[in-house]
């Protein structure tokens, strides 16, 4: 999804929330932006912490978003995985802090509409949930001879 998507889905969350979570559904709101921080991370990951460009990697992203219908495309985003929001969940459940289980929904909410985006262009699996997942995905992606890093790497080749 475009961040203006994220940002328009994030503030009517944010109001719907309101009501019930008052104060806090700002930090909903950020969290439902900040959780993209990790395509930058993906960014950094994937051209060896070389370039740091915030415009190049919007070019990157865009690049891969150009390709999501490529056979082999695969994807994780550290953030987005269910080893990253189990632990955050928890940790919000038995600290009691309302704050960071309202991140913990602004987190929730935007892999939610990442997902319903992703399905509306015919390609629900395209990003691994989880680890484990990933792996597995990826190993069988190999197995048929698709090299899903391949496409990233030619993503940092044509921005």
């Amino acid at each position: 999804m475009k961040p203006r998507d994220h940002v328009i889905g994030g503030a009517i969350g944010a109001a719907v929330l309101y009501p019930f979570i008052g104060k806090d559904s700002i930090i909903f709101f950020a969290a439902s932006l900040l959780i993209d921080l990790d395509h930058y991370l993906d960014f950094l990951w994937h051209n060896r912490f070389t370039d740091f460009s915030i415009r190049r990697m919007f070019a990157y992203h865009a690049w891969l978003e150009r390709h999501l219908y490529r056979p082999g495309f695969l994807n994780l985003e550290i953030f987005h995985t269910i080893e990253f929001l189990v632990p955050l969940f928890l940790i919000s459940y038995w600290t009691g802090s309302a704050p960071l289980f309202a991140v913990w929904l602004g987190f929730v909410f935007h892999v939610i509409l990442d997902i319903v985006n992703l399905a509306a262009h015919g390609v629900p699996f395209l990003r691994a949930h989880s680890f484990l997942e990933f792996f597995i995905r990826k190993r069988m992606l190999e197995r048929k001879g698709y090299d899903p890093a391949g496409l990233c790497r030619e993503a940092l080749r044509n921005i």
